[in-house]
């Protein structure tokens, strides 16, 4: 374990470039520390008897811009950046997928982002860095899905033909996620540009395939692993809480997209955010569960090492990373 200082706090970005409104392919952490995090694949933390792998996706810098925090002013959002070590006009952000070895199975939370085009060059490394890991893509029986915005569930599906990837595996998603993105009418509410076409594409795939089962309030889901519901960034969307033994180790999907949630600006309303209030209440409830129950944190856009602790500094949490 190493302490990051609060000039050093938090965690990768944003979601995308484009679910941020933007044309191309947000964040912090110091930026030394960014950079030495860039090249590694993958990351792996114990939980009792249960491996669990933070699997690089992809990576990429984020242009910033004005109105990607709803309430607070961007001179604030840049000075942030810029007292990160950050140019004030970029951040780094990860498209990070979890996994969990227990015992010969390999299971996956969430799918990463297939290497569509709208995320930009040098994403879909999924396979690579579970090799780099020692995982076998054969061996995956299991796949949590978070919340279904693309650049969690792209990966489960071909990028021309919509065939899957995983074909044998049993894919288990929030009932209430589903049923949000398949309603009549979703696909006239403008959601960004990552999200053009999203609904159709659900509805033609993960809404028709036989080997999807869906699920209600928070369940546990396998043996050792729970859903906590944690809507605001999507309607339906949940968290994994992995316990085994003495430790609990929830994966928090994208409960934080920007760094500064993690530091001194919890309060932060991200554009991102389907519902930006709710993200927050969401946000602070998690963190004070974190703290309360001495939860190892991580999520799906943070830097490596993209796990550890959070204390409570006043209004704002404090990060401590795993080593």
């Amino acid at each position: 374990m190493f302490d990051i200082s609060r000039r050093e706090l938090t965690l990768g970005a944003a979601g995308a470039c484009a679910a941020f409104g933007l044309d191309k392919p947000v964040g912090f952490v110091d930026a030394a520390y960014a950079q030495q995090s860039a090249s590694q694949l993958f990351r792996k933390y114990q939980v009792g008897d249960i491996e669990v792998f933070a699997l690089v996706d992809g990576a990429r810098n984020v242009p910033l811009r004005d109105g990607l925090v709803k309430n607070v002013e961007f001179e604030k959002v840049k000075a942030v950046m810029r007292g990160a070590g950050f140019p004030e006009n970029q951040a780094p952000l990860r498209f990070i997928v979890m996994a969990l070895k227990v015992r010969d199975q390999v299971v996956l939370i969430d799918a990463g982002t297939g290497g569509h085009p709208i995320y930009g060059d040098g994403n879909g490394r999924l396979f690579e860095s579970m090799s780099a890991a020692g995982l076998d893509p054969k061996a995956v029986k299991t796949i949590l899905i978070s919340h279904l915005h693309g650049d969690h569930i792209y990966g489960l599906m071909n990028n021309e033909s919509n065939a899957q990837v995983f074909p044998d595996a049993d894919i288990v998603v929030p009932a209430a996620e589903l049923k949000w993105w398949t309603q009549p009418g979703v696909e006239q509410i403008d959601l960004g540009p990552s999200r053009k076409g999203l609904a159709q594409r659900i509805k033609v795939t993960v809404a028709s395939w036989k080997n999807v089962r869906t699920f209600e309030g928070e369940p546990e889901l396998l043996p050792g692993v729970q859903a906590v519901q944690v809507p605001g960034h999507s309607p339906g969307m949940v968290a994994h809480l992995v316990a085994s033994g003495s430790k609990q180790f929830l994966i928090t999907a994208d409960v934080v997209n920007l760094a500064p949630h993690i530091a001194t600006n919890p309060e932060w309303q991200l554009a991102i955010d389907q519902d930006p209030q709710m993200a927050v209440e969401t946000r602070k409830k998690v963190f004070d569960r974190a703290v309360a129950d001495k939860l190892i944190v991580s999520g799906t856009h943070w830097l490596m090492p993209n796990a550890g602790t959070l204390t409570k500094d006043g209004n704002s949490y404090a990060f401590v990373a795993e080593g």
